[in-house]
């Protein structure tokens, strides 16, 4: 079963990647996965208060799955020159 699936999947991978499932998927397994790995993994919501790390914000978290700019896009020019010109400002 778990070579069927792995086949079936390999189509969504990158072809050099796809090759390699396709081969390991026509060898027999001979040792099962741990069940711990089929199961998605449940991390609890805490409340950190001491040094070290903290919480994060919902937007701090959302910010962090957003596609990130180098410092050679044109936006992040626009950006330093707005920070200048605040900077000159004060």
């Amino acid at each position: 079963m778990l070579r069927r699936t792995l086949a079936t999947n390999s189509a969504a991978l990158a072809p050099r990647v796809a090759a390699w499932v396709r081969t390991m998927a026509s060898h027999q397994l001979l040792v099962e996965p741990p069940q711990a790995l089929l199961k998605p993994l449940c991390v609890p919501s805490r409340l950190l208060l001491g040094p070290g790390p903290s919480n994060m914000g919902p937007r701090v978290l959302a910010a962090g799955g957003l596609q990130m700019i180098g410092h050679m896009h044109k936006e992040m020019f626009q950006i330093m020159d707005e920070i200048k010109q605040g900077i000159q400002y004060v």
